[in-house]
């Protein structure tokens, strides 16, 4: 009977939830309740669809987040296949759709116009046709068919007069004329001033950006402190502070904070600050990366509320009115920000890892009250990149996350692109998931988080409150001959719990001064995202300390523990160059009739990996016996220890 109640009920919810509420509704409803309360609508509805969606969700933590691209979209494809579901089986195409369009090649434009039909079979949502289309037509542009990608969006705004739709037609429109009046198009939707290009009809560039001139608003009582931090700016960041010039609302400070730039930057911000009284320029006392450059700046503050413009970044003349205006009128709210759209230097709007959007929100934008801020949880945390969701993180666990709004305001901001970020290609960046330095980044702050009597960071920071790669250190770590050395790393898949290698760390870290960590992922659906805190709490960022992909190290000894972490190939790990390696067989082949690793894929991943000679050593006896006795042929592929490591 149990069983049959939650059928009745899981059918209604299911479908309500993913075919009647949109992304954004889904967001806010979830943001009303309770962890307690949501625990239990899951254990509600919990059963087969919710299962597949769980599954469907671990596939792609491994396709994307761990970057185990060939067996991970093999596992997607399998599970689009199997998929009995319909909900269940357009999902897994759009997730395929997706995957294939984000390559931005010819041949992931057709994978992905061949599934789109399965995609969209049945679909209702119109927030998901919407996003479906505008795939689509980026897909036919990519192929040079031009005519049909701007049918696909002309048919649905028939459907949908949508601002991202709008931008989709000027991405593929060819005239500067033509792009502009579908980009004023959006504006308009959110009785925004519209743009220009300062004129120009041809050869028009982002630094060409303008607006009309908007009459100043009347009575501007509240001071912003508007923080800029620049780095090798000069070229970008006259377009940032033309455009805080030209806001509505006059009363703010500019707090320009250059990061020891070896151009003229602040050549450039200084006769600015000549020109206008409320421009402020300071400086790091040595590199240290935005976030430190912005703690400078929010020491030097004065003003009421507090908001940030990246260097060479253009902002529409009304947006600190809006996000102003916001916060007067509801007192309560200690935070907002304002939405953007992406905008490359040849003038085309980048989803960046957005499925089917180009206006959403932009975290950098936060605008907050000062001093009870500050007062609560202090200053950003003093690392080189990735602070804002920190910042956000402890915003809405010390206030509350009603008292945090994500304002639908429009694209307020126009970030610049550049051509060279495109592809998301940078081993620290951020392509709309977490991987390598900033999966652990978020992992390690989580750790934290949870476990911290207050969320207070002090600026400056004289010691860490919890670890990070070295990556993200404002003051890096020299490197000779452009790597940190390591006499020890010992690298496995730290998700999975064993004594013996708690230990295997614990003695290594007692024998030498420092030994690294580096995660190398077995390819399992059933296990945790995170490394398991027993590793976690060993980990302190000096002593041992966690490598990430990006990272360039040279060590004495690699000690590999555990095969099956070499089964899969995988793209998220550090660039090591050992003396020598070690492969720590502590378990078989083949275990209950399943088959977890092969010496040869195993050997052929680990060359590719470190190009280096490994010897393989038995656990104990007990694993070499059963070896010898039942996998000889395949150790011809291996180099076999004569001892054990135990």
């Amino acid at each position: 009977m149990k069983n049959i109640f939650k059928k009745i009920l899981s059918f209604p919810m299911d479908w309500f939830l993913f075919t009647v509420l949109n992304e954004n509704q889904r967001k806010f409803l979830s943001s009303l309740l309770s962890e307690n309360v949501k625990e239990k609508i899951k254990r509600l509805i919990s059963g087969k669809k919710l299962i597949e969606r769980n599954k469907l969700q671990k596939i792609k933590y491994h396709l994307y987040n761990l970057g185990m691209e060939e067996k991970g979209l093999d596992a997607l494809e399998e599970f689009y296949g199997n998929a009995k579901d319909p909900y269940i089986k357009r999902t897994a195409a759009w997730e395929l759709v997706l995957w294939h369009a984000n390559q931005y090649s010819e041949h992931g434009a057709r994978k992905a116009l061949t599934l789109i039909p399965a995609a969209s079979l049945k679909q209702r949502n119109k927030d998901q046709l919407r996003r479906i289309a505008i795939i689509k037509a980026e897909c036919l542009d990519l192929l040079n068919k031009g005519q049909e990608a701007r049918e696909t969006i002309d048919q649905m705004l028939t459907l949908d007069k949508h601002p991202d739709l709008f931008l989709a037609k000027a991405n593929l429109e060819n005239s500067i004329e033509k792009k502009l009046n579908w980009i004023n198009k959006a504006f308009d939707y959110y009785n925004l001033s519209t743009i220009s290009f300062s004129g120009k009809t041809v050869s028009v560039s982002y630094d060409d950006l303008s607006t009309e001139v908007l009459e100043p608003v009347e009575n501007a009582e509240t001071k912003v402190s508007i923080i800029l931090p620049a780095y090798n700016a000069e070229t970008g960041i006259q377009t940032a502070i033309n455009s805080l010039l030209a806001q509505t609302w006059q009363n703010f400070e500019l707090l320009v904070v250059d990061d020891c730039s070896p151009d003229d930057t602040v050549k450039v911000v200084r006769e600015y600050a000549e020109k206008d009284s409320r421009i402020k320029l300071l400086n790091t006392p040595i590199n240290s990366g935005p976030y430190v450059a912005r703690n400078i700046a929010l020491k030097e503050a004065t003003g009421e509320f507090v908001t940030i413009n990246d260097s060479d970044d253009w902002s529409h003349p009304q947006k600190i009115e809006i996000q102003v205006k916001h916060l007067l009128v509801n007192e309560h709210i200690i935070a907002n920000t304002s939405e953007h759209a992406r905008l490359t230097e040849e003038i085309k709007l980048y989803r960046r890892g957005t499925p089917g959007k180009y206006i959403f929100p932009n975290m950098s934008s936060i605008m907050f009250r000062r001093k009870p801020v500050i007062e609560k949880i202090g200053f950003w945390d003093s690392v080189r990149f990735a602070a804002d969701g920190e910042f956000k993180r402890r915003l809405l666990k010390e206030f509350g996350v009603q008292r945090y709004v994500d304002l639908q305001t429009g694209p307020l901001s126009l970030p610049r692109q550049s051509v060279s970020s495109l592809t998301g290609s940078s081993a620290f960046g951020y392509n709309g998931f977490f991987k390598g330095v900033r999966k652990e980044y978020v992992e390690s702050l989580e750790y934290y988080h949870n476990r911290a009597d207050n969320l207070y960071y002090p600026y400056p920071q004289m010691k860490r409150l919890f670890p990070v790669p070295e990556p993200m250190w404002p003051l890096r770590e020299e490197k000779p001959f452009g790597k940190r050395h390591f006499e020890i790393v010992i690298a496995t898949d730290f998700r999975v719990y064993t004594m013996a290698t708690l230990n295997e760390i614990k003695r290594r870290s007692n024998l030498h001064e420092r030994i690294g960590l580096v995660q190398i992922n077995q390819f399992n659906l059933d296990l945790d995202n995170k490394t398991n805190e027993a590793y976690r709490s060993l980990i302190d960022g000096e002593k041992i300390q966690m490598l990430v992909y990006g990272e360039k190290i040279k060590c004495l000894k690699l000690i590999i523990i555990n095969p099956v972490v070499l089964e899969a190939s995988q793209h998220y790990i550090p660039d090591i160059e050992p003396e020598e390696v070690y492969v720590v067989v502590n378990r078989l082949p083949v275990e209950n009739g399943q088959r977890y690793y092969h010496f040869n894929n195993c050997k052929q991943h680990l060359t590719s990996y470190y190009n280096s000679n490994c010897i393989w050593v038995p656990y104990d006896s007990s694993i070499r016996n059963k070896l010898l006795e039942e996998y000889n042929e395949e150790l011809n592929h291996i180099s076999l220890s004569n001892y054990d490591w135990k």
